[in-house]
Parts: structure tokens; C-alpha cells; sequence
């Protein structure tokens, strides 16, 4: 479907302004994501694991209206699941971002 110019210059003005937005929001969250990553994994899980049981009980209990027994096991049960998930999607995160920071050195020199 051919887009009328107006219409397409538009987008791009969107696109634009949207861009210029949430470019402030997303260097902020990477600021404090970083000294997440730069955790040492140990303290990853130590700090996941108890996080993530207690977040995901709470959901249980709550929300889906669990009952308090088998509130306690989902809530453990997926955290077991989520807390290597989220270690090793920060790790490859970490590499993907170190990776990408070593590419653009020398073109900033």
C-alpha cells in the first residue's frame, strides 16, 4: 500500500519525536541496569531467586487467587524457572552491549 507523502512525512515526524523521547528514558534505565549486570552471577541468583519467590507468591496468592499452600509452591516453583532465565538473559545482554561498545571504538577516534 503506497502512503500519500503527507502521510509518510507524518510517520517520520512521529518516528522523530517519539525517538527523541524515549532516548533520554532508555540511556536512564541502562544506567541502572548496569550495576546489575556487573554482579558477579552468585549474587545475581542470591538476589533473584528470594525476589522473585516472594513476587511471584504474592501473584499467586493474589491475582490468580491461589490458595496459601499452593501459592508458596507456584511461587517457588517459577522462581526456580525465571531466576536462571533473567541471569542468563542479563549476561548475554552485558556481552551483546560490551561487543557492541568494542565495534564502535575505533570509529569514535
Amino acid at each position: 500500500m503506497h502512503l500519500p507523502p503527507a502521510i509518510s512525512r507524518l510517520g517520520a515526524a512521529l518516528r522523530l519525536a517519539l525517538t527523541r523521547a524515549l532516548d533520554p528514558i532508555a540511556a536512564t534505565l541502562l544506567r541502572l541496569a548496569a550495576p546489575w549486570e556487573r554482579l558477579p552471577v552468585p549474587a545475581q541468583v542470591a538476589i533473584a531467586f528470594p525476589s522473585l519467590s516472594v513476587i511471584l507468591f504474592l501473584f499467586h496468592l493474589g491475582p490468580l487467587g491461589q490458595p496459601l499452600v499452593r501459592a508458596i509452591f507456584y511461587g517457588v516453583f517459577w522462581s526456580i524457572l525465571a531466576t536462571p532465565a533473567i541471569v542468563v538473559a542479563t549476561q548475554n545482554e552485558l556481552r551483546k552491549r560490551e561487543r557492541r561498545d568494542r565495534s564502535q571504538e575505533p570509529h569514535q577516534r
